[in-house]
C-alpha cells in the first residue's frame, strides 16, 4: 500500500498557519510542523497496513509522547484521526489511537485556555477549533498519576501522567498484548533544562518496557542542529534510534526490557491481575445492575467485547445506584496519598464519562454545580482543617473558602468556612447506569437479563456455571465471570469471605420549598443535600452497618430532617427542609475499612489459609515466607472477578475501577498503577498482612 499522502490526512492544511500553531519563529517552526506532520501520516499509514492485515475489527494504535506542551501535536493527531476514519466508514477499517503522554510540570485546562486564547486557536472558524473544545471540556487538572481522556467517541484515549516521567512509568503495568509501537519527544523535551527528566537512562529503559521490540521514537527539535548528542547516545543505549522514525530492533536492548518486565512482575507478583481468556469471541458475564455492572459493560463494548448481564430486578439501577441525586467529588486526605489520588483521577474520569454520554445526547440528570464541604462539629471541622491546610491543593481540585464566599457560592446562609470543590457536583445513578448501558448496545452486543437473580456459581471445565435459586441446572456457562452485584456481592460461597460490610442508607427526598430552593451547590456537612431536581431535593444519609431489613424507618427519616440543622444552627434555611411526606430510599452499600473499592481477580481464601496453616507448622525463617507471598501469586478463581465494595462513593470511584478492569481484561494499558491496583485487590487485607510477617487471625 502506499504511503497515506499528508493532503489526505490534513485536507484543510491551508487554513493552518505555522506561525499560528507554533509560535512566531516562522522557519524553524515550519521544520518542526513539517516534522509533525510527517510523524502523524506515517504513524496512521502503519495503522492502515495492519487493518489490511487483519481486516477484522477497529485496529488500536498505541503511541508513547515525551511533553503535552500546549497540546497542539495532540490536536493535530486528533484531527487526523478523524479525518482518516472519514474516509474508511467501515468499522473494521477504522482506528483507535491510544496515546500515553508524560509530562513534568503539571498543567490545567485554565493555562491550557488561556494559551489558545492568545494563539486565536479558540476562535470558533478555526480548524482544530472542536477539538481544542473537546480537549478543554475533559477539565485537565494539575495533578499527579495518571489522568484517562476519551475523545471522539472514545476512538481517542490520551492517558496523561503528570509528575516525574520516571515516578509515572517506572509503575504502569505491562500491558500483555498492546505496547507503544511509536514514540514522540516534543522539542522542550530534549532542552538541558527538562531533558534529565526525561532522556535519563532508567526512564528510557521504562519507555521500553511498555514499547514492542520494534518500536519507533521520534526525538523532535524546531532547530536545524537535531537534539543533543547525550540525548541521542541515551537513546541508543537503550536500543532506540532517533532523530527519524526509524525502528529499533536491538537483540540485547531487548533482553533488557524483558528483564525488566520480570522484575516489576515479579514486585507485584503476590497480586495477580485478570487476563484475557484464551477465547477472545466468548461474551464476559456480569452479574449486577448497578453503577459497576454498567461501567464495565460500557467499557468492554468499547473494546468489541460482547456482554451478558444478569440483573435481578426488572430495571437497571434498583440497589444503591437508584438515588435520584448522588454527589461526585474526591475524597481527600492531609498527606494525599494513594487513597486521595485515586479518588481524583476517579472522580475526574467518572465526571468525564457522564459529560461524554449527555454529549453524545443521553438523558441523565445531573449539574455541575461544585461541592462545598464544611465541618457540622469542632471534630469534624479539625480534620477538614488538616486537609485544607495539608496540601497545596490545585485549585480545579479544591480550594478553601471563608463564610461569606460559601454563602455565595450556596445561595443560602453558611455562616463557616469550608472547602470547595469546583469540578463536583451531582448526577442521577440510574439514569447514568441506563445511559451507559445504552451506550453500549450501541457498540456491541451487550443483553441484559433482567429478574435473573443468581443464587450461586460452581466451576466447570468449560467456565463458570451459573444457578439461579430454585434451579438445579445451571441456567448459563460463561468462561468469565464478574460479580458486580452491589449489596449481594458477597453471597456467593467464592466471595463471602471478603472482607466488606453492607451498610443501610436511607436517603430521604423533600420538596423545594422558601430558602431551600434557593440552593445551588452540593453541600457535604453532617449529611449531605442536594440542589432541587424536579422539584425535590436529597438529604441524608443514614448509615446503619449489618442493617436486618430495608423498610422505610421513620427514626432514620427524622434525623435526616435534623442534618442541616445540626450542621447550620443559626441559619434559617434548614427549617425548610421538611420530610413529613415519608418520601425517601432505602439501599446498601458495601464499604470496606480503608475506603478503597474491590477490584480484580475473586480469591481463593479457602487456598489462600491452607497455604498460611502449612506457613504455621514450619520450621523456616518469617523472612523466607515473606518473600514467598511477595514472590508467589496469591491463589484466586480463574475466571472470576469482583466489582464492587463502592461505599457511599460509588459515583466517584465505580467508572474507573470499570474501566481498569475492561483493560485488564483485554490486555490493555490500564489507567491505575500496579500500586493503586494492588490495593484495590479483594485479597489486599490478607496479603498486607502476610507481607509484613503478621498473623491472619
Amino acid at each position: 500500500m502506499n504511503k497515506t499522502p499528508l493532503k489526505s490526512v490534513f485536507p484543510n492544511l491551508h487554513e493552518l498557519h505555522s506561525c499560528e500553531l507554533l509560535g512566531n519563529n516562522v522557519n524553524q517552526n515550519s521544520r518542526y510542523f513539517h516534522i509533525v506532520k510527517q510523524y502523524i501520516a506515517e504513524v496512521l499509514q502503519s495503522s492502515d497496513d495492519k487493518i489490511v492485515a487483519t481486516n477484522t475489527q477497529p485496529h488500536l494504535l498505541t503511541l508513547g509522547q515525551l511533553g503535552f506542551g500546549d497540546g497542539h501535536e495532540i490536536l493535530l493527531l486528533l484531527a487526523a484521526l478523524q479525518q482518516a476514519n472519514l474516509q474508511n466508514p467501515l468499522k473494521q477499517q477504522q482506528t483507535r489511537i491510544h496515546i500515553s503522554v508524560f509530562e513534568q510540570n503539571p498543567i490545567n485546562r485554565k493555562q491550557l485556555e488561556q494559551k489558545w486564547q492568545q494563539q486565536g486557536l479558540l476562535d470558533s472558524d478555526h480548524y482544530l477549533f472542536d477539538f481544542a473544545k473537546a480537549l478543554l471540556n475533559s477539565e485537565i487538572a494539575a495533578i499527579e498519576g495518571c489522568q484517562r481522556l476519551g475523545l471522539l467517541q472514545n476512538q481517542f484515549i490520551i492517558d496523561l501522567y503528570q509528575g516525574s516521567p520516571l515516578a509515572q512509568a517506572k509503575t504502569i503495568a505491562t500491558p500483555n498484548k498492546q505496547r507503544i509501537t511509536h514514540w514522540f519527544a516534543l522539542p522542550h523535551t530534549s532542552q538541558e533544562v527538562h531533558s534529565d527528566h526525561y532522556f535519563n537512562q532508567a526512564s528510557l529503559w521504562q519507555y521500553g518496557r511498555l514499547s514492542v521490540d520494534n518500536v519507533t521514537f521520534l526525538a523532535a527539535s524546531t532547530n536545524d542542529d537535531d537534539i543533543a548528542p547525550i540525548i541521542k547516545k541515551q537513546l541508543a543505549l537503550c536500543g532506540f534510534l532517533s532523530t527519524t522514525l526509524s525502528k529499533s530492533n536491538d537483540d540485547i536492548a531487548i533482553a533488557e526490557r524483558n528483564a525488566l518486565r520480570q522484575q516489576l512482575q515479579q514486585q507485584f507478583a503476590y497480586n495477580p491481575l485478570p487476563t484475557l481468556h484464551s477465547n477472545n469471541n466468548s461474551p464476559i458475564a456480569i452479574i449486577g445492575g448497578g453503577i459497576a455492572s454498567a461501567s464495565l459493560a460500557l467499557s468492554l463494548a468499547e473494546r468489541g467485547k460482547d456482554v451478558i448481564i444478569y440483573c435481578k430486578d426488572d430495571t437497571l439501577g434498583q440497589g444503591a445506584s437508584g438515588n435520584k441525586q448522588g454527589a461526585i467529588y474526591p475524597l481527600l486526605t492531609p498527606e494525599n496519598g494513594s487513597l486521595s489520588q485515586f479518588f481524583q483521577q476517579a472522580f475526574l474520569y467518572s465526571r468525564r464519562r457522564i459529560q461524554a454520554l449527555v454529549d453524545n445526547g443521553y438523558d441523565i440528570g445531573h449539574q455541575w454545580c461544585g461541592v462545598l464541604h464544611t465541618g457540622f462539629d469542632q471534630r469534624s471541622q479539625t480534620r477538614l482543617d488538616k486537609i485544607i491546610n495539608g496540601q497545596a491543593w490545585p485549585s480545579e481540585i479544591a480550594f478553601a473558602v471563608n463564610p461569606n464566599q460559601a454563602t455565595q457560592l450556596a445561595s443560602v446562609e453558611i455562616d463557616k468556612s469550608g472547602f470547595y470543590y469546583p469540578l463536583g457536583g451531582w448526577a442521577c445513578p440510574f439514569e447514568f447506569a441506563q445511559a451507559s448501558i445504552t451506550k453500549a448496545q450501541t457498540l456491541t452486543k451487550v443483553r441484559v437479563i433482567y429478574n435473573s437473580d443468581i443464587s450461586s456459581l460452581e466451576s466447570h471445565s468449560s467456565g463458570w456455571q451459573l444457578f439461579s435459586a430454585g434451579d438445579n441446572s445451571p441456567i448459563a456457562t460463561h468462561q468469565q465471570v464478574v460479580i458486580a452485584s452491589g449489596a449481594q456481592l458477597t453471597q456467593y460461597k467464592q466471595t463471602t469471605s471478603l472482607q466488606i460490610t453492607g451498610f443501610r442508607g436511607q436517603v430521604s427526598h423533600v420538596p423545594s420549598q422558601g430558602e431551600l430552593a434557593q440552593l445551588n451547590t452540593v453541600i457535604c456537612a453532617n449529611g449531605y443535600l442536594t440542589p432541587q431536581h424536579k422539584q425535590l431535593h436529597c438529604v441524608g444519609a443514614s448509615y446503619v452497618k449489618d442493617p436486618q431489613h430495608l423498610d422505610f424507618c421513620p427514626i432514620e427519616q427524622h434525623e435526616n430532617s435534623l442534618k442541616m440543622q445540626q450542621s447550620f444552627p443559626n441559619s434559617n434555611w434548614p427549617n425548610d427542609i421538611d420530610v413529613s411526606n415519608n418520601d425517601a430510599r432505602v439501599g446498601v452499600r458495601m464499604v470496606s475499612r480503608d475506603h478503597f473499592p474491590v477490584m480484580g481477580c475473586a480469591p481463593d481464601v479457602e487456598a489462600l489459609f491452607t497455604r498460611y496453616a502449612v506457613q504455621q507448622q514450619s520450621k523456616d525463617k518469617p523472612s523466607l515466607w515473606q518473600r514467598y507471598w511477595q514472590t508467589t501469586p496469591a491463589p484466586i478463581y480463574d475466571g472470576l472477578y469482583v466489582l464492587g465494595g463502592l461505599g457511599s462513593r460509588g459515583l466517584s470511584s465505580g467508572p474507573l475501577v470499570a474501566e481498569c478492569l475492561a483493560a485488564n481484561l483485554c490486555g490493555e494499558l490500564s489507567p491505575l498503577s500496579l500500586e493503586l491496583q494492588a490495593l484495590l485487590s479483594p485479597n489486599r487485607m490478607w496479603m498486607r498482612k502476610l507481607l509484613k510477617g503478621k498473623a491472619l487471625m
